[in-house]
């Protein structure tokens, strides 16, 4: 089932942007896709789905293998428009907790599931962790597992809500000069980057290598912050176009010294074609965009983005031998999508209600010790 669509009147008053809905559902399908190809190179078997996607999609765009690096970039840079446009409204201390009410609990019970999984000695990613241990638990719970030498991968794509909560701490930081100067934190933010990367060049431990790509992938969620400042009228569009350019070059010499970026040959066009379809589709009002399917699917892309590796590996890992590879890939997604819609109902909503009465209140506390 899916969520309802938004009413025009309420997307009126809201400035809620449609757009991003389909922009979230193209990164996931992106993102399950270069994965799921992943795997039949991690067992060293062809799969027919991989070679039209290596023919069909990726050498004519000349992106990436697999497809790598597109679902990330765009899920980065839909959320700097997305945090960008939610931030005009909130207080940064309401900011922060909405966050956290949104990222943490989903992951914490991905992590629990992963560890477990792991240790029963299944496949959940690329990594081979071998048994772990309580502490590795925490760490993938808190997200410190990869500062740990030697790395501990555990969720895999956990590495991009590194970079999330790093961009959402400073726009949070940002929020009384967003409103009335919006085009300083973006332009402030390239050379803070760039410190970065000079203070992490060459960083030998984990640790050095976690924070060096803050500075190396905190220009794409920039680059999402300046198209949502742009597209609300908040900062001219030649400012926001040539800020933008500064966010895309540093990411281009990242990428070019081969600090952090190791996506793939093709990041910095994979970013590019990632910020364009942005751009593009960040309006869409069409009844596709508009549609409840599309609202629906949008709203589970978190949890199909924690989950599918995990729901997908080990089952393909148990049924390959035995079952046609075109089944048993539509047997993974269906399962992903069941475990994404399992998640969403018993995580996510409930997480959510819960933010919103105690924000209800806090309100009608406020209101009362005023009267």
């Amino acid at each position: 089932m899916t969520a309802p669509a938004v009413s025009r009147a309420e997307a009126a008053r809201t400035g809620y942007l449609h757009g991003l809905d389909l922009l979230r559902v193209i990164a996931s399908c992106a993102v399950v896709l270069t994965h799921l190809v992943g795997y039949f190179t991690l067992i060293r078997q062809d799969f027919w789905l991989s070679t039209w996607l290596e023919q069909g999609v990726v050498e004519p765009f000349h992106l990436n293998p697999r497809l790598s690096f597109f679902g990330v970039a765009l899920f980065l840079v839909v959320s700097g428009v997305v945090v960008t446009h939610v931030a005009n409204r909130e207080r940064p201390l309401q900011f922060l907790r909405r966050r956290v009410v949104r990222l943490v609990p989903l992951l914490w019970v991905v992590a629990v599931l992963v560890w477990v999984l792991v240790n029963l000695g299944l496949r959940v990613s690329a990594a081979d962790e071998g048994d772990l241990g309580f502490g590795n638990l925490l760490g993938a719970m808190f997200l410190t597992n990869r500062f740990q030498t030697p790395q501990v991968v555990m969720v895999g794509v956990t590495w991009t809500l590194q970079v999330q909560v790093a961009f959402y701490c400073y726009v949070a930081l940002t929020i009384p000069v967003l409103r009335k100067r919006a085009w300083i934190p973006p332009l402030v933010a390239a050379p803070v980057c760039f410190v970065v990367l000079l203070l992490t060049h060459g960083a030998d431990t984990s640790a050095g290598e976690e924070i060096g790509r803050f500075g190396a992938y905190l220009p794409a969620m920039c680059l999402g912050q300046l198209i949502s400042l742009v597209h609300s009228g908040r900062v001219d569009a030649l400012a926001g176009t040539a800020i933008g350019a500064v966010h895309f070059l540093l990411f281009c010499w990242t990428d070019m010294l081969g600090w952090y970026a190791w996506q793939g040959d093709s990041a910095p066009r994979t970013l590019l074609f990632a910020v364009l379809l942005t751009v593009v589709l960040v309006s869409a009002r069409g009844p596709v965009s508009r549609s409840a399917f599309i609202r629906g699917w949008s709203k589970r892309t978190y949890a199909i983005y924690l989950i599918h590796l995990s729901a997908m590996y080990p089952l393909y890992d148990a049924l390959m031998p035995h079952l046609d590879d075109t089944l048993v890939v539509a047997l993974g997604l269906a399962f992903t999508a069941l475990s994404a819609e399992v998640l969403h109902r018993v995580v996510e909503m409930p997480a959510d209600r819960a933010i919103r009465r105690w924000e209800r209140r806090e309100r009608t506390g406020a209101a009362a010790g005023s009267g």
